[in-house]
């Protein structure tokens, strides 16, 4: 955030009048489980530089991908089953000055991720600020 800050003094402008986004992966489900297996689908996220920049052929990207540790691949991620403990961890954003926050969910079914956002998630985001 300093060079948010240096750059809207360069310009003669209010932080304040900034819109500071941020894209926010989050795997939430009560379920445990399925909130750490939905992070697999996006398992090539986790895969090293190195292993990114020598895989040429997509179907060695995949395997490399799908060979991936569960936890390796959840590291990327805000995994969480318990909805305080899902906002407390988004709330660090929050109190580090970003105000528009993009929820980028895993896993194929997304009806169920919004339809669990909206219940548990979306209510006590909002008293954040």
């Amino acid at each position: 955030m300093p060079a948010v800050r240096e750059g809207a003094a360069a310009a003669d402008r209010s932080v304040d009048g900034i819109d500071k986004m941020i894209e926010i992966k989050i795997s939430y489900d009560p379920d445990p489980e399925l909130a750490l297996n939905n992070t697999r689908f996006w398992a090539p996220l986790s895969l090293t530089a190195e292993q990114k920049h020598s895989i040429d052929d997509p179907i060695e990207m995949e395997k490399a991908a799908d060979a991936l540790p569960i936890e390796q691949i959840a590291k990327r991620w805000i995994v969480a089953s318990d909805p305080d403990e899902a906002v407390e961890k988004v709330g660090q954003y929050v109190t580090w000055g970003l105000n528009h926050l993009v929820f980028h969910a895993p896993g194929h079914d997304q009806r169920r991720f919004l339809e669990l956002f909206q219940s548990d998630l979306a209510p006590r985001l909002r008293r954040l600020g």
